[in-house]
């Protein structure tokens, strides 16, 4: 039997009864489970874990984050203007990711996930740090190039503004639809991203005075609030991994 055919038996099965109450009796009996410590302790720390998830899922993680990159080093650095274009690149590093992030809800593999020893959360964390991992090399070098390489008469502040803010706002947009949003979840990510790419291309075309030096308070002050809404996400996620609770929704 092939993969394609497992997934789709899997989904195209019946549709189970009563579905929601059932997850809510289930989460309702782990954590008392949890509170009186019936629950035995993980057979395998969260290092050898992430090695697990490195193995099935990081080297496809990683080799769509390396294409991106060379994908926006030919195309940012053949613009003219290219500080001022380099905030529409970096979001396509997340989409790159999304394939990743949404690899159980796109096979309709959630609710198995869900019910294993390792909880969404864990494996959420596992590729965030995976992807994290790679975006970060991905932004340095991006930065690096454009200071030593470009040359432009632009600050590395503003560099590295131009790159990270962007960027952040298509995770925080990403992690906040994984959580809370049931249907077209994928969609919202894509849309998201291109929507961010598209607004900062935009600007850079039709309004290049956010670019300039008088406008880096108003990017700071973004990379500020953009960075406390990513920290309040990621306390989120750790919250769910602690607790035993599910991080998203199960469609």
């Amino acid at each position: 039997m092939t993969k394609h055919e497992i997934q789709s038996m899997l989904q195209t099965g019946p549709e189970p009864k009563r579905l929601k109450e059932t997850k809510h009796m289930c989460s309702t009996i782990l954590n008392q489970q949890m509170r009186l410590n019936l629950i035995p302790e993980e057979r395998t720390n969260f290092w050898q874990f992430l090695s697990d998830v490195m193995r099935h899922t990081g080297r496809r993680l990683w080799l769509a984050q390396g294409i991106v990159l060379l994908f926006i080093c030919s195309g940012v650095f053949s613009v003219n203007y290219t500080p001022n274009f380099l905030a529409m690149f970096t979001p396509l590093l997340i989409l790159a990711a999304l394939p990743s992030f949404y690899q159980s809800r796109s096979c309709g593999m959630s609710e198995i996930e869900a019910a294993t020893r390792a909880s969404g959360a864990q494996i959420m964390i596992a590729k965030l740090i995976l992807a994290g991992a790679a975006q970060t090399i991905c932004l340095t070098i991006i930065c690096a190039l454009a200071v030593t390489t470009a040359q432009y008469s632009v600050s590395l502040v503003q560099i590295i503004l131009y790159a990270v803010v962007p960027f952040l706002g298509c995770m925080i947009l990403t992690l906040w639809s994984i959580r809370t949003r049931e249907q077209y979840a994928i969609q919202s990510s894509v849309i998201s991203c291109l929507g961010v790419s598209a607004f900062a291309g935009i600007l850079a075309r039709w309004l290049p005075a956010v670019y300039d030096i008088s406008a880096i308070g108003i990017w700071f002050i973004t990379f500020v609030l953009f960075t406390e809404f990513f920290a309040k996400e990621l306390f989120l996620l750790i919250s769910a991994w602690k607790e035993g609770k599910m991080y998203g929704v199960i469609a």
